[in-house]
């Protein structure tokens, strides 16, 4: 079977066919970029970047995602795979693409795990400051909160999809309200200084880019719920509407986040820099009673477990399919014969995630927003490449269809160009140490993993070509045909 087929058959033997419907993935896919820890950080992230700028930082991240969005559904419109962009790509550039594909998702899957743990581990350690745990972001306490949150999320993917909705959305759906008091409360407290916010008062062009690149790791795996196609009831249709959902609905909600509490982010710095997380310092900002900060770093961490469960289900699914064509082990594409879960591809991208946090807290001696910043930034290299392969791999596709509009071009040279720019930028327009460092570090990981992936793919295809003929010419020996 190829990497992308028409037809909803599973490309993985066990995995569902037609288990989720179009609601389901669309939730999952929604609640996946956890929006409760979106209104919780993306604001404050940007306004550190690109201060009054940060509400153009929110936009442009949106549109880009959204250009990107368009290229991803021309396909999803088309083929039915369980490896989305790295099936995608396959179909218009071959194996090289694949390869360099493979690659760079594999580890940004990885890494979006790794960052998603470190969120949690956070904003739980915010709380338990809170409540007197004066070691509550300590190394060793961040580590065991990691490690607790690994095993949970393990028990939940490893039931299957449906418990992975239920519980998902539901975590989203009952912390998300708190955030919308929090940010509402801030603004009505500070009020919107549109003046100096529309004027870009203060702000850099390089603050921008930078707020850019730290907006887009919030959106960065929207396209995640495609590597559940087949597993969904009309996956042709069902997909490109649970993949735009992402950017049109999220991004909208950042961007007017962002305008509501950018003032009030600036006047909490000094409360954020001692250790207080956004919500809880714009809470006691607004005059909310101290119960409610408490409460909303409690909420942001549990919430975010809904953005652990959906990257681990499309992380090991990627897996599972690099697995089933070889490029990794065979025992990954094993599905469990009654939660119809790739419970070995599961374990893989959960260990590897906790691994790779673990191993950043050990070694570095910053602050957890330090990290976070190095490693959200690392996540949206990692997801350039193969962003700007399926940007191009549309255009080539429609046009031989013929079915390439103006409108598209101009959509997909945006994408293109603003992909491809926040990774020129970041070289151009250095972050603070040790973000800086994660433009190198993304290529050199991806151009060795790419490496070896299409030296096994290459050795694969002579195995099969060798079988091929040896069966030919046992068939001739018994016909007695030279």
């Amino acid at each position: 079977m190829t990497s992308a087929t028409s037809s909803a058959e599973p490309e993985i033997d066990g995995l569902e066919s037609g288990r989720l419907t179009r609601f389901q993935l669309t939730s999952l896919s929604i609640s996946s970029m956890i929006p409760a820890v979106g209104m919780a950080s993306f604001p404050m992230l940007l306004v550190i970047n690109a201060g009054a700028g940060s509400w153009l930082a929110a936009l442009i991240s949106a549109l880009t995602i959204v250009c990107v969005g368009r290229a991803v559904i021309a396909f999803a419109r088309r083929y039915v795979a369980s490896g989305s962009l790295y099936s995608y790509v396959g179909e218009v550039f071959g194996a090289w693409a694949r390869s360099l594909t493979a690659a760079s998702l594999l580890l940004g899957y990885l890494a979006m795990v790794a960052s998603i743990l470190l969120v949690i581990g956070a904003y739980t350690g915010s709380f338990l400051l809170s409540i007197g745990v004066d070691s509550g972001l300590d190394p060793a306490m961040q580590i065991a909160l990691y490690a607790g949150a690994s095993i949970v999320t393990a028990l939940i993917t490893y039931r299957g999809l449906d418990a992975s909705v239920r519980i998902a959305v539901a975590l989203t759906v009952v912390c998300l309200p708190l955030l919308l008091v929090v940010t509402g409360a801030s603004a009505a407290h500070t009020g919107l200084h549109l003046q100096e916010q529309l004027t870009l008062d203060g702000s850099s062009v390089s603050g921008i880019v930078a707020g850019i690149a730290s907006g887009s790791a919030f959106l960065v795996g929207f396209e995640g719920s495609a590597a559940l196609a087949a597993e969904t009831r009309d996956p042709k249709r069902s997909v490109p509407v649970a993949v735009m959902s992402v950017p049109v609905i999220l991004g909208a909600l950042y961007l007017i986040a962002t305008i509501l509490q950018a003032p009030g982010i600036i006047l909490v710095s000094d409360a954020m820099a001692a250790g207080a997380s956004p919500p809880a310092a714009l809470a006691h900002a607004a005059g909310l009673p101290d119960g409610v900060g408490r409460a909303t770093d409690l909420v942001v961490a549990v919430s975010t477990f809904a953005a652990l469960i959906g990257f681990v289900n499309y992380g090991s699914r990627f897996a599972a399919t690099l697995s089933a064509e070889g490029l990794l082990p065979r025992r990954l594409a094993r599905v469990h014969p009654r939660f119809h879960s790739p419970a070995y591809a599961l374990l893989l991208t959960i260990a590897c995630g906790l691994g790779g946090i673990v191993t950043l807290v050990l070694a570095s001696s910053g602050p957890m927003q330090t990290i976070y910043s190095a490693i959200s930034t690392l996540v949206v290299y990692f997801w350039v490449i193969p962003y700007t392969l399926i940007c191009v791999g549309a255009a080539v596709l429609l046009f031989q269809e013929g079915k390439l509009t103006a409108g598209t071009v101009v959509c997909l040279l945006i994408g293109t160009g603003s992909v491809v720019w926040v990774y020129i930028s970041g070289i151009l327009f250095p972050p603070p140490s040790p973000a800086d460092a994660m433009s190198y570090v993304a290529v050199s990981a991806t151009a060795v993993l790419a490496v070896s992936f299409a030296w096994v793919a290459r050795r694969r295809r002579r195995a099969a070509t060798a079988g091929r003929e040896g069966g030919e010419a046992d068939a001739r020996a018994s016909t007695g045909r030279p």
